[in-house]
């Protein structure tokens, strides 16, 4: 199965991960249907994260941004703040302050429980990593979660994260951290596919002394290129109409441009 097949099962979970109530078995990972899904909730009794599994694999797939109060939660707080938590207590590894608060402070409203721990909680009642491949997802805000949680998942579950996950892919995610938490992000970047479509204008968020982590594979209007970088990317930008960096962020947008790049 072709990465770009696979990114395209990836993008339309991450777009079943806005909805309300699905059936599961419409979604395939390395095109074996998905079996069982949990619903973790965040917040104002909205979305955080979806885990689907089969007898394989295990996605974990976070929700972006929606509701206009995402931005004031979330997004506009940009002011870096160091990463908690981590190892050593290093005061080098500076993070979004909005991105590390939504995903640590909010609530399940299901279990009750803030909503990472419910999600530790559904993995252990379901003896999730036991044997499977563990792949984590998210577009936009929920591109930020997963890259975040990558780095949850290795301070919790070491043996798992180095056996077990094969890759963290993102769609039109922004930047999360500066440049410590590059670094300290190292051994997950190769793992670490961003998907970036033609003007999309959340790639290009925060603009000053953030930086991306892991390979980008961007999804420009001729052809798909990897690693441009941020600066080849607005200068293309620029050159076309403003609309595009709005529209290019759309989820539908993304499986669009992947199906054309896949039949091509």
């Amino acid at each position: 199965m072709s990465n770009i097949s696979r990114y395209i099962e990836l993008a339309k979970i991450c777009k079943a991960t806005y909805q309300g109530p699905i059936n599961q078995h419409q979604l395939t990972y390395n095109e074996k249907v998905l079996n069982h899904q949990k619903i973790v909730h965040g917040s104002y009794k909205r979305g955080f994260c979806r885990i689907f599994w089969n007898a394989d694999t295990v996605i974990i797939s976070f929700r972006g941004t929606r509701e206009i109060i995402d931005w004031f939660i979330s997004n506009i707080k940009f002011r870096p703040v160091v990463l908690k938590n981590n190892p050593h207590n290093f005061k080098t590894i500076w993070v979004h302050r909005g991105f590390q608060r939504t995903l640590l402070n909010y609530d399940d409203k299901t279990t009750g429980l803030k909503s990472l721990q419910a999600v530790w909680k559904h993995i252990q009642d379901n003896n999730l990593f036991n044997g499977r491949k563990i792949v984590i997802t998210g577009h936009s805000l929920g591109g930020a979660l997963a890259i975040l949680f990558a780095v949850r998942l290795r301070m919790k579950y070491r043996k798992y994260s180095d056996l077990n996950l094969v890759e963290i892919v993102t769609f039109g995610a922004p930047a999360v951290g500066l440049k410590g938490f590059k670094k300290y992000y190292h051994d997950l970047s190769s793992k670490t596919i961003r998907v970036v479509n033609g003007s999309d204008i959340v790639p290009f968020t925060p603009p000053l002394f953030y930086h991306h982590v892991g390979n980008e594979i961007w999804l420009n209007e001729q052809v798909i290129k990897k690693n441009s970088g941020w600066f080849v990317r607005f200068a293309y930008a620029l050159k076309l109409p403003l609309k595009k960096f709005m529209q290019d962020h759309s989820m539908d947008q993304y499986i669009e441009k992947l199906i054309f790049y896949k039949d091509a």
